[in-house]
């Protein structure tokens, strides 16, 4: 039997977990923990095949950050990140941590024991894309990744001159692609834009995301 641990904070989602897990043939649990950043230590201490992880969760680590952490650690533990979220960087971030598969709740097509069996006979299982959002008149594949670069310091709350520090363009090229955002959505302003965004979960602000 496999040996599982679920790194949840959020009770039905880890309930649905535990009983997909108690269900099956070739898995038990061995931990179910609500915050991500005791995660390496319980894989220190205890034998772990699997990782169910989510993103964000209790403590002061993201889901991600202690995938990076674990597999460079101890790369043999295969880990799935799973979430509810389509931050837009949420996957290819979770690609650079060299996780084994990425599974978005209620969103994926497969169910979860399928990623959980294909991903421990040795196959990576990741969507081909972050799911699009409608925001406002547009459906968020409609934006480009420069656009969406800059939506992301939006979101954070910076100010025009201070995006075009962060990215090292001009003002007047910050301007222009939040044009080209508001012109595509029907926004009125940017911070109805950043409020729309943050609240489809496409994009979420660093400070927020620290205490989800």
């Amino acid at each position: 039997m496999k040996q599982v641990l679920i790194v949840e904070d959020q009770r039905m989602p880890r309930e649905n977990m535990e009983r997909v897990i108690s269900e099956s043939d070739n898995y038990t649990l061995s931990a179910s923990v609500n915050g991500a950043d005791v995660a390496l230590a319980i894989c220190r201490r205890q034998h772990i095949d699997l990782i169910l992880m989510d993103v964000c969760t209790s403590g002061n680590k993201d889901g991600i950050e202690a995938a990076a952490e674990i597999k460079a650690e101890l790369p043999n533990i295969k880990i799935i990140i799973v979430t509810s979220m389509v931050e837009v960087g949420y996957l290819q971030r979770a690609r650079e941590a060299k996780v084994d598969s990425f599974w978005y709740k209620d969103i994926s097509p497969e169910r979860l024991i399928d990623v959980m069996d294909r991903t421990m006979d040795g196959e990576r299982v990741f969507p081909d894309k972050t799911p699009s959002v409608q925001l406002g008149l547009a459906d968020s594949s409609e934006l480009t990744a420069k656009e969406i670069e800059v939506l992301r310091y939006v979101c954070d709350g910076l100010e025009y001159s201070e995006i075009a520090e962060q990215m090292n363009i001009s003002l007047r090229t910050v301007k222009f692609h939040i044009s080209n955002i508001l012109s595509k959505t029907g926004y009125a302003n940017k911070t109805r834009l950043a409020i729309a965004v943050t609240n489809k979960n496409f994009i979420i602000p660093s400070s927020q995301e620290k205490n989800k």
